[in-house]
Order: structure tokens, then sequence, then C-alpha cells
């Protein structure tokens, strides 16, 4: 039963299996965080926008690597959540969290270096189409990077089919992945996998 409820509050954490999610995700998603966020070179000058930003603990490693590091979510509680966790540097003006939806970003063409995605791809309503609104505010030469614990192979097809039919999301493939970023615009696209555990990291720049 506390898995069943923890899972049905992936897609927008609320109440209190949302807390308790929230906190499980913080928990549980460091390891593959840190894998995917290896994968760029995070520079003092860059300006960073983490989408489904859960309970913020993601955004709050990028903080220190980058000079100003924004969040966003739509579900209201995990905003609640992260601007907490990430209360002091929100302080300091390094920090920034606000409620949104990836299908319509609150920013202006051109002004990310880097957009990350932490295990929130699935739940996206218009995936390509979001993808197109993510390359709109990344800079010109800008990358998107994308993280995933949840990749599909033909070795082992219906691996997350249960957490799939429990929650109404599809796991991805490496292929499909590659191909919605070239669908989208993206070049230089490059992956990663780490197959024992599912992991999958994609990269890709805007032209």
């Amino acid at each position: 039963m506390k898995y069943y409820k923890l899972v049905l509050n992936a897609r927008k954490p609320k109440g209190f299996w949302g807390k308790m999610m929230i906190r499980n995700m913080n928990k549980n998603h460091y390891n593959v965080t840190g894998w995917g966020l290896s994968h760029y070179d995070f520079k003092k000058s860059d300006i960073a926008l983490d989408i489904g930003c859960g309970g913020g603990r993601t955004v709050n490693r990028i903080s220190s690597m980058v000079s100003k590091a924004y969040g966003i979510d739509y579900s209201d509680l995990a905003v609640e959540k992260s601007k907490k966790y990430n209360k002091k540097f929100i302080k300091k003006g390094t920090v920034e969290i606000s409620q949104a939806s990836v299908s319509d970003l609150p920013f202006e063409d051109n002004t990310f270096d880097i957009v990350t995605a932490v295990e929130t791809y699935y739940f996206w309503p218009d995936k390509l189409n979001d993808l197109k609104e993510i390359n709109r505010v990344l800079k010109p030469q800008g990358t998107v990077l994308m993280v995933f614990e949840m990749c599909r192979t033909e070795e082992n097809p219906e691996k997350w089919q249960q957490v799939e039919s429990l929650i109404n999301i599809k796991s991805v493939t490496e292929q499909e992945i590659i191909q919605i970023l070239i669908s989208a615009g993206y070049v230089n696209i490059k992956t990663d996998t780490v197959k024992e555990n599912s992991w999958l990291t994609a990269t890709a720049q805007k032209p």
C-alpha cells in the first residue's frame, strides 16, 4: 500500500503521500542525478534551469556550480518544499523557484546556458513541443540535459510495466530520446547508459 500511494504521487505530489514522495525523490535520485550532471561541464557564469525540480535537491547541487539556478515545478507542494530546501540560496539571490509547466516556460528567449530534467520527461504533456519550448529558452549553443532511470531495453522490455500501468507513463529507449531531440531541432546529441541500473543520460545543444 505504501509503494502504491508513493508511486501515485510521482506525477504531481500532493498531501501527505506527496510529501513522502518528495522526500523519497530527494534521497533516491541523488546518485543517478550526480551521474547525470557529470555529463555537463558547469561553469560559474552559467544560468541554469531545472525542470520538475521536485524537492529542490538538484537545484541546490547545481546552484553551487553556476551564477544562478532556477527551478520550476507544476506541483504547488513541490514548489513549497523546494523553496524550503533552498531557503538560504533564495535569500542570497542565487536560486529562484516558481510554479510553472514545461509546456509554457515563464522565461524570455535565449535565457539559459543549461536546462536539466531529472526523471520528469515521462510526465510531460506534449514531449516534442515541450522540448521545443526548452529550446526556445536556451541560449544558442546552450545544452539540455535529461536524466532517466527508467530506460527500456530490448533485453528487458517489460521491466517497468508495473509502474507504467499504475501511473500511465511510458519508460524510454535510448533511440527514442535521440530521435525526439533531433525532431525538436537539437544538435550534438550524446547519450550514455548504465545498463545494469537502467540509467540513461542524454545531452543536446541548441544550434
